[in-house]
């Protein structure tokens, strides 16, 4: 008899259901300097359907193109500045997107990490 086709869970990290602000924008060029307002006028608000230490999960109502990336502000409740990240799309619909962190500073994973551990309900 053949084997059912298994979903295979590739996430290294457990996700978390949390709801948080975030702001980002696309990073469409990274060599080309951009003067801070400039750098803020691309930016956009929305907030996280759930978190891992690996990447989140943005609700957008529109579609980006996988691959790109994204620079992100993260706010926790818990620390009085926001998190960093360079995240990659991985997934995109026209509920949001999955990305993928490709950098983020080592005490800023920590504090993601501190604070996402505090949080009980996984996904």
């Amino acid at each position: 008899m053949p084997e059912a086709n298994k979903f295979i869970e590739k996430r290294v990290y457990p996700r978390v259901a949390v709801n948080i602000p975030v702001k980002y924008r696309i990073v469409e060029d990274p060599t080309n300097i951009k003067t801070v307002l400039e750098r803020k006028y691309g930016e956009e608000n929305s907030h996280t359907m759930n978190v891992s230490l690996g990447g989140l999960y943005v609700v957008a109502d529109h579609v980006l193109d996988q691959d790109s990336i994204l620079r992100m502000e993260i706010t926790l409740p818990e620390i009085s500045h926001m998190i960093t990240v360079y995240a990659e799309v991985e997934w995109s619909n026209d509920t949001g997107w999955g990305l993928h962190f490709e950098a983020i500073r080592e005490d800023d994973l920590d504090a993601l990490k501190n604070y996402l551990s505090q949080r009980t309900h996984r996904v």
